[in-house]
């Protein structure tokens, strides 16, 4: 039996600007169907997936989102079949960082209704947030005014 033990240096991986933003679109895209099965599998059983998914064009989400504040985000509008005959639209919202945004629940309820707004869809809202900062990170926006 032959034990070898490698010692990697992690630092020779390190490359400065990194396309996160492109990377997580082409996941995403590249891996759709494994995808909603791991994070949305009650969803993905109504998906005929024999009609292929149509990834809406980026340009189409920048519309909404008039700025992103230079976050290195990845979102995709995406439109499904469901098995009924449905056509679904589901945005997916990547949020790539490392540190806890305090305003990204809020950012997240603005993207959904200016889509919502905009082309009177149903949408699957989505996060996934990425990086090692394991503090804790808001999940809810609540908005109240004088009783409103």
């Amino acid at each position: 039996m032959v034990n070898a033990l490698i010692l990697e240096k992690t630092s020779a991986y390190k490359v400065s600007n990194v396309d996160q933003d492109g990377l997580w679109k082409k996941v995403i895209a590249d891996l759709f169907e494994d995808f909603l099965l791991f994070f949305l599998p009650d969803l993905y059983e109504k998906i005929d997936f024999t009609k292929p998914p149509d990834f809406l064009q980026q340009e189409l989400f920048k519309v909404i989102i008039e700025k992103k504040k230079g976050r290195k985000i990845a979102d995709q509008i995406v439109k499904v079949h469901l098995k009924d005959g449905q056509e679904k639209w589901i945005l997916i919202h990547i949020e790539v960082q490392g540190d806890a945004d305090l305003d990204f629940p809020k950012r997240m309820f603005q993207y959904f209704y200016r889509i919502y707004d905009r082309y009177d869809q149903e949408i699957v809202a989505m996060a996934i947030q990425t990086g090692a900062d394991e503090r804790i990170i808001p999940n809810a926006f609540e908005y109240a005014y004088f009783g409103t």
